[in-house]
């Protein structure tokens, strides 16, 4: 049992920390919880107290650990359990952030923050379903709650819902027209509803309620570029780097970022890649212009393209993300390049710029033989990891009873999925590369031996653009925002033709078109 004096100095304390808190000296109530939980780490009410007040800031993470040590002497203290549910949520843990708030909701079930602590944790974990019935009971329990409605409305959006989910996001302003958050998801759910300019007015009023809003301005960018607004779209897109999305935290380089204003000549500049690997296949191609302008181009790329980019034109140097860098003076993120060489339109620099290595072309050109009939190469699915990934995938079976007999049928992928391996059973005429794939440079060796490649929208359609090859791309009526919105042909690769779904989900307009070119090709 702890000395009464300790346990009457510990009352003191804690009573000064909430007088410091009660006055808006934050800081100083941090300083005093932390000073006690030194002496008395395993105090509930020090735990407790700092606990939350470290959430309250944000400082998930340091959070936890307190929060963990009070609920571990109190199981039942419904409030520790919910922050804590945050805390796991915050730090990508949602298994644990569901668990801390079913916890929570046994003790509590009428707490509208636990509701949606779950429900956003069942939407991570992709229990959509759960996840909505799990955010309706918390905007139940809090009608006149704008966030709530929010909540609501992205989960019905993600499920297809659209109409519905602006329903509740316009009701949700109805109550606070002022809600940032609620424009923002506003704009998004405007541009699933194919309405892109009113999303871009919904983004402009986020941002002009919020000046400091990323989500907004990135969000908005995406939209421009997806109408063909380049110049205002790359302005918009910058803001990338300050969302709280680790794919887009900036690299800590104590060189600083080239903003397009120091003279190149005689420096060395870092070119880094970014997010997938079409991306960086992609921006790849301004390198020469960087070049151009006198610098010694070092590029760092994922270790599966270093091979492939061996060559490019313009780069000295190649190195795989993961391994020491070379001395240079200054960086950039590839897609930032249109922006800050001043050349946002994507025709100034177009393809061919990537050759498949010599030694690599020679090998696959000996391991496919003499041809017999046109080459077409097929892509049918891209990482199953990627947000739109149900979207632009197709399957075989899908592709497969559009293919006509008289052409030579290759898959160019690298990963062949489960639901696919039967229907390539059936097709004996496809030869399955998969195995014999190892990086990028052996796909754009394959690649470039096709006479047509048939692709959704993945990497090594990249590849096939940046090769020049004549291209067949298939995309959801919803695309990448690179392949704007119309047009058949597309300004980044002119050798490729898009064939585009006229209704989100359905292939067959796309894929009749594309069989009445391949009974072309397979005719002459």
């Amino acid at each position: 049992m702890q000395d009464p004096a300790v346990e009457a100095q510990i009352a003191e304390l804690l009573g000064l920390a909430r007088q410091a808190y009660d006055a808006g000296r934050v800081a100083d109530c941090e300083t005093i919880l932390v000073g006690l939980r030194a002496i008395a780490s395993t105090n509930l009410e020090v735990n407790r107290q700092l606990g939350i007040l470290l959430a309250g800031r944000g400082a998930f993470q340091a959070a936890r650990e307190p929060l963990e040590d009070a609920v571990q002497a109190d199981p039942n203290d419904d409030v520790a359990l919910f922050v804590l549910s945050a805390c796991a949520f915050a730090a990508g843990d949602y298994q644990a952030a569901l668990a801390y708030a079913d916890r929570s909701l046994r003790l509590n079930a009428g707490s509208a923050d636990a509701h949606g602590n779950r429900g956003n944790a069942l939407l991570r974990l992709g229990r959509l379903d759960e996840a909505l019935d799990a955010l309706i009971a918390a905007q139940a329990l809090s009608p006149r709650d704008p966030a709530m409605l929010v909540n609501v409305a992205n989960v019905l959006s993600d499920l297809g819902r659209h109409a519905e989910a602006l329903e509740h996001l316009e009701r949700a302003l109805a109550l606070d027209p002022r809600l940032a958050t609620a424009e923002l998801n506003l704009g998004n759910v405007l541009q699933r509803l194919d309405r892109y300019e009113d999303a871009v007015a919904a983004y402009s009023r986020a941002v002009a309620l919020d000046p400091d809003f990323a989500d907004a301005y990135a969000n908005r960018g995406i939209c421009r570029l997806l109408l063909g607004d380049f110049a205002a779209g790359w302005r918009d897109y910058e803001w990338r780097w300050r969302r709280d999305v680790a794919a887009f935290r900036p690299r800590g380089f104590s060189q600083p970022l080239w903003r397009g204003e120091e003279d190149l000549a005689d420096r060395t500049i870092l070119l880094h890649g970014e997010q997938g690997f079409g991306d960086c296949i992609q921006f790849a191609r301004y390198a020469r212009e960087v070049a151009r302008r006198g610098a010694t181009v070092i590029l760092e790329v994922e270790p599966a393209l270093a091979a492939l980019f061996a060559d490019l034109p313009g780069v000295t140097q190649v190195v795989r993300r993961g391994d020491p860098l070379p001395p240079f003076d200054l960086h950039i993120p590839l897609m930032s390049l249109p922006l800050v060489l001043g050349q946002p339109e994507p025709s100034a620099y177009p393809a061919p710029y990537l050759a498949a290595p010599a030694d690599r072309l020679a090998a696959w050109t000996e391991r496919l033989g003499p041809k017999t009939a046109p080459r077409v190469g097929l892509v049918v699915s891209g990482r199953p990891t990627h947000g739109n990934d149900r979207n632009r995938s197709l399957g075989f079976a899908a592709l497969s009873p559009h293919l006509p007999a008289g052409l030579g049928y290759h898959l160019l992928q690298r990963e062949v999925r489960d639901r696919d391996r039967d229907a390539l059973a059936a097709r004996p005429d496809v030869r399955v590369w998969a195995e014999a794939l190892g990086d990028f440079a052996d796909t754009a060796a394959l690649t470039q031996l096709m006479d047509l490649v048939v692709s959704v929208d993945t990497s090594v359609a990249h590849v096939a653009g940046a090769l020049s090859r004549p291209t067949a791309l298939l995309l959801p009526a919803q695309p990448d925002w690179r392949w704007g919105l119309h047009a058949t042909d597309t300004p980044w690769y002119p050798g490729m033709r898009l064939y585009r779904q006229t209704r989100l989900g359905d292939w067959d307009d796309p894929l009749r078109a594309l069989a009445a070119d391949l009974a072309a090709l397979a005719g002459a």
